[in-house]
């Protein structure tokens, strides 16, 4: 995937990365200022007139005829390094490659490197995934005890108001009928 051949084409000086959107150009705070899909067509636009750079990536995009783009993000990316680094996902721990550590840099595919996700030491990786399924276990569970909590009350509330309709049709059986049927004969 050719982010890294579109950012140098560009002289892209924002954030560049790969998401499940596309090919995101931004920044710390909003990293889809502008979306390039891997296809070469822009799905997010920059519309805002704050930023010059911003404008002018968008506008020498928008220069360029798709099928050009299409091949410049198709290409494959060449890299001066390739340092391993190791993130997770759930129970897997993950190697990928980079030319430079730490944020903001991104990986060989594209993808950022934050702090808290990517290291060097697989050991320090390891222990973050153990430490996020812990986590994710104990906040889950808590919330599966409150929903049993709630769905027991609820039961309760059933059974208490079943036994007040049976109590009412046991004592005044007629009452609801006669009203119903004048109701349909009206």
């Amino acid at each position: 995937m050719g982010w890294k051949k579109l950012k140098e084409h560009y002289q892209i000086g924002h954030y560049v990365q790969v998401t499940e959107e596309g090919i995101c150009i931004g920044s710390g705070y909003i990293h889809n200022i502008i979306v390039i899909g891997t296809d070469g067509v822009v799905r997010k636009r920059y519309d805002d007139r704050s930023n010059d750079d911003l404008i002018r990536y968008q506008r020498e995009i928008d220069d360029t005829p798709p099928e050009v783009l299409r091949q410049l993000i198709q290409s494959p990316d060449t890299f001066t390094s390739s340092l391993i680094v190791y993130t997770y996902d759930g129970g897997d721990i993950i190697e990928k490659l980079c030319e430079n550590l730490g944020w903001p840099n991104v990986t060989h595919d594209g993808e950022m490197m934050h702090d808290n996700e990517f290291s060097t030491d697989k050991a320090t990786v390891v222990e973050w995934a153990k430490r996020n399924a812990d986590a994710a276990i104990r906040i889950i569970s808590e919330r599966i005890e409150e929903v049993d909590k709630q769905a027991l009350d609820l039961r309760s509330k059933l059974s208490s108001f079943k036994a007040s309709r049976a109590k009412l049709d046991d004592i005044y059986p007629e009452t609801y009928q006669i009203r119903i049927a004048k109701k349909l004969n009206n």
